[in-house]
């Protein structure tokens, strides 16, 4: 070999080697710029939400009606899990739920695959060791942790968390949160970076709203209601309690109810609020109508009429009254509900003053209540009663009307006079505390102050000596009435099914608590169709348990000399302690229990339906009057 190739061959070499070097080179920077940096660095700004959380209702004590529980959606990229038993028993430990599960649904093939739609435990520190493999989205569900108590007052909400009823849709523009959003940035590896710099719109929770409704007495209502389907046999039963000086709301129950965490497993109709959506033919309660009519009409108390039946009205009708009488006066045909003296009366005054008086009430119109559910009741013009419709109306036939339409005539005599306006929303409150929408009622006089103080001494002699006996509570000034209607059916009134309804207030010089109780279809085999023997009691029972638990209540209780003055409390005074002795229930009826035990004092809790079986207190054993006794029923064969 010559000199000159040897001298070529040692530069092919080092061009190869400078080449190979330059490859290795340009490799390591490559890896460098797609690998290395593509971990360490950003890869693009992403949008990501902030959720709100949806406000919630209060009742009048500041209890807590509704919660909102954080909830997560967990999906997974299937493709991207290299070992499935580590990632299911990562899963698995974090939501307590089997392995099986998700073996079950696990599907390798598909891009991307839901495994949990709302579970409440929070797995996201499983996001770290799974990266962009692992899905998990933060949200809110509604939940309601007095379950049915006030189901058809509130509503309920979607699955996305916005109100389709009740209060939690018509104040879903409050209650609805303003999400928020914030800019953030992934590595290579699928990791979140937080950066500062960037941009982050912070969410808005929704409002917080506090409503009239006191929960106690929500729960007092609903299980009296509910024992009084059970001791009456009725279909269902409605009650509501208001302050008359305000137009509070302060309970609204309407039974059969739901629960709004799973709405689907009731019927729709329970999820109505009968008490503002429902008409019924309210019978003798509203002959306060014809009594303020004739009031304001220079008719006195004392005033007596005939009332001696039947009564032959112009040969259409012959009117009787469930309790004979010969004459009574003003006063006394309210507090015996005379239909005979009822319709003379009305007779005496004329169809316009009768309607006019019950315009002024608020019958035929909405109460500004709610005007998008609630119904105006049904009153046809004057100038379209038939003659017929002067005995009908004035018994309270020929007209329908709300539950809340009634308790809010009743509650202008309670009041000295004023027509209110109810409401049961008051404060709408911003998470900052700032207030949004405070409420008050509005008020109009309808009836001098001196006539509705006639009115209020009528319905308390109603209570105290005529049909509301049932109502009375000792030691207090009650005012109210009774009511018993047939329902109209099928073109013609029933002789079977009954409305039976009693509104009351106390005490009678300041009222604070009105209340109305309907049942209805109640049974008629045993009288308790009657509003004296079935609605009249609850609202009794009601009443004395709110007593009970409220000392701004019972504090009005008038003293033992009847002076109607605040009650004292004495100091180092021993109250004498009264007893009782228990009678032998065994074998009697549910009612005729109820009524035994309640009339020398015993409070009587009973479970089933039938003849008694059980007691826990026995027979002749003495024990403080006001105890509770607990017996069980059974329907023997």
């Amino acid at each position: 070999m010559t000199k000159n190739y040897l001298k070529f061959k040692s530069r092919i070499i080092l061009v190869h080697i400078f080449v190979m070097s330059a490859w290795v080179l340009f490799g390591v920077t490559l890896f460098n710029i797609q690998v290395i940096n593509k971990i360490e660095q950003p890869q693009g700004i992403k949008l990501e939400a902030i959720k709100g959380e949806r406000g919630n209702f209060l009742d009048t004590n500041g209890n807590s009606l509704t919660q909102n529980l954080t909830f997560y959606r967990i999906g997974v990229h299937p493709k991207k899990i290299s070992n499935l038993d580590e990632f299911v028993s990562d899963l698995s430990d974090c939501t307590e739920r089997k392995k099986d599960f998700y073996f079950q649904i696990y599907d390798s093939n598909k891009n991307y695959l839901e495994l949990e739609k709302k579970t409440l435990k929070n797995c996201e520190s499983l996001q770290k060791k799974y990266q962009n493999s692992l899905i998990i989205k933060k949200s809110f569900k509604r939940y309601y942790p007095e379950e049915n108590l006030v189901s058809q007052l509130i509503g309920f909400t979607n699955v996305d968390d916005s109100g389709i009823s009740g209060l939690e849709l018509e104040y879903e523009k409050y209650l609805k949160p303003k999400d928020g959003s914030r800019l953030y940035k992934r590595n290579g590896l699928g990791q979140k970076i937080l950066d500062p710099t960037l941009k982050m719109n912070q969410a808005e929770n929704g409002a917080d709203i506090s409503l009239t409704i006191n929960k106690e007495y929500q729960a007092v209502l609903r299980e009296e209601l509910i024992n009084s389907i059970e001791v009456t046999s009725a279909k269902s039963a409605m009650g509501l309690i208001l302050n008359p000086q305000t137009g509070e709301i302060l309970s609204m129950v309407s039974i059969p109810d739901y629960n709004p965490n799973s709405p689907n497993d009731f019927e729709v109709e329970y999820q109505k609020n009968k008490l503002v959506t429902d008409l019924y033919e309210p019978g003798s309660t509203f002959k306060i109508v014809t009594m303020a009519a004739a009031l304001e009409n220079g008719i006195n108390l004392t005033d007596e009429y005939n009332v001696e039946g039947p009564y032959n009205f112009h040969n259409i009708k012959e009117i009787e009254d469930t309790e004979p009488n010969t004459v009574l006066n003003v006063k006394e045909i309210l507090a015996f509900s005379s239909n005979i003296g009822t319709v003379k009366i009305a007779e005496s005054l004329g169809k316009k003053n009768i309607y006019n008086q019950a315009r002024e009430f608020g019958f035929g119109m909405k109460t500004g209540y709610n005007d998008k559910i609630e119904a105006s009741g049904t009153f046809r013009d004057v100038n379209k009663w038939s003659l017929s419709s002067m005995y009908s109306i004035p018994m309270g036939y020929e007209i329908s009307v709300t539950p809340l339409q009634m308790a809010m005539a009743y509650s202008a005599i309670a009041n000295g006079g004023f027509m209110l306006k109810p409401f049961v929303v008051r404060e709408i409150k911003k998470t900052n505390n700032s207030i949004i929408k405070n409420q008050r009622s509005s008020k109009k006089r309808i009836l001098e102050q001196s006539d509705a103080k006639k009115l209020k001494d009528m319905l308390h002699y109603t209570v105290e000596s005529g049909s509301g006996k049932m109502a009375n509570i000792d030691g207090w000034d009650i005012a109210g009435k009774t009511g018993t209607a047939k329902k109209y059916i099928d073109g013609k009134y029933s002789e079977e099914e009954f409305y039976s309804s009693f509104v009351g207030f106390f005490p009678k010089e300041n009222p604070q608590i009105l209340g109305l109780i309907i049942i209805d279809g109640a049974d008629p085999s045993r009288k308790l169709h009657y509003g004296s023997l079935s609605a009249a009691p609850v609202f009794r029972s009601v009443m004395k348990r709110i007593i009970n638990i409220d000392k701004n209540i019972s504090n009005n209780k008038k003293d033992s000399s009847k002076s109607n003055k605040p009650l004292l409390i004495q100091k180092n005074v021993k109250k004498k302690q009264e007893y009782v002795v228990m009678p032998d229930m065994v074998g009697k009826n549910v009612q005729e229990t109820y009524t035994i035990l309640r009339k020398i004092g015993i409070r009587p809790q009973i479970s089933g339906r039938g003849l008694i079986v059980y007691q826990d207190i026995s027979p002749g054993e003495k024990v403080l009057k006001q105890s509770i006794s607990i017996l069980k029923a059974e329907i023997k064969e």
